[in-house]
């Protein structure tokens, strides 16, 4: 009786392998890894303790989007095989992954497990886990943490007992209907805020300045006291506003207070008022 050789291949045919679609898969795969990536770069700013621009963000995020998008339509929809002999249906649900070769313990947990892995790694599940127990210290119900702590203390409690997942998915609808009312405040008290302000007149540059385009350095040799008046006549000028201009601002402030509200209960200890317009600052 002969042994089998140590390097006995597996007869295999591959052209039975949709070759073409795994190409394409791997290459939607790569694509979001790379764009997974500067994502992540765009966001650190390379470290610096600033806010990269918004549309910058969301435009990354947008093609990041649409690759998983494209990605999950070609795991659930591939080309199907029609024909007779074969069931049609998902070809990917039959597919195994297998060494053609004979391999050391080594090489099987360095090659191949890991193209097996099916969990998260350890660093994602202990971010996860910090996650879900940060959140869970600001609920009522204390979360998933309260439900599975059968030694929790029920005094403190609002509900005078154990949390169940029901009332933890009613504190989270609930704070995510608070959250969606603080944002269609924010949108209109900054679209009261648009149409109050001219921001265009604000920002624009008006290019009729002979006063600053005309300095003569010379000028600063003069006695103050004859361009005093100049500037005084100046800013008087600039100070006159109708006499109906004061009364429909304070119109325009008290409907804009209400929308915004007193911010006692939405607005954090540490900031109060932080969102208020300047105006109702010193109020």
């Amino acid at each position: 009786m002969t042994s089998a050789p140590h390097n006995a291949r597996l007869s295999f045919d591959p052209s039975v392998l949709p070759i073409a679609q795994l190409e394409s898969l791997k290459f939607k795969a790569n694509q979001m890894i790379e764009s997974i990536q500067l994502l992540q770069r765009t966001i650190e700013v390379g470290g610096q303790n600033v806010m990269p621009a918004w549309p910058d963000i969301l435009s990354k995020y947008n093609i990041l989007l649409s690759q998983s998008h494209s990605l999950s339509m070609s795991l659930l929809g591939p080309g199907h095989n029609t024909t007779s002999s074969q069931t049609p249906g998902n070809q990917f649900e039959r597919l195994a992954l297998h060494p053609r070769v004979a391999m050391t313990d080594q090489q099987l947990d360095n090659e191949l497990i890991p193209l097996l892995r099916n969990q998260q790694t350890t660093d994602v599940l202990k971010i996860e886990n910090d996650i879900v127990r940060h959140l869970s210290e600001h609920m009522e119900t204390k979360g998933s943490v309260g439900v599975l702590n059968q030694n929790a203390n029920t005094s403190g409690n609002a509900l005078g007992r154990r949390p169940e997942y029901e009332d933890v998915l009613r504190e989270c609808e609930q704070i995510r209907a608070e959250h969606d009312e603080r944002i269609d405040r924010a949108v209109r008290a900054v679209s009261m805020l648009r149409e109050k302000y001219d921001w265009k007149a604000r920002v624009a540059v008006d290019q009729e300045e002979p006063e600053e385009l005309e300095w003569d350095p010379r000028l600063d040799a003069e006695p103050s006291g004859q361009a005093l008046p100049n500037r005084a006549g100046a800013r008087g000028e600039s100070e006159d506003t109708p006499n109906g201009r004061q009364s429909n601002d304070s119109d325009e402030e008290e409907e804009l207070e209400e929308v915004l509200g007193n911010g006692d209960d939405q607005t954090p200890d540490a900031t109060p008022g932080a969102g208020a317009p300047p105006e109702m600052a010193g109020k």
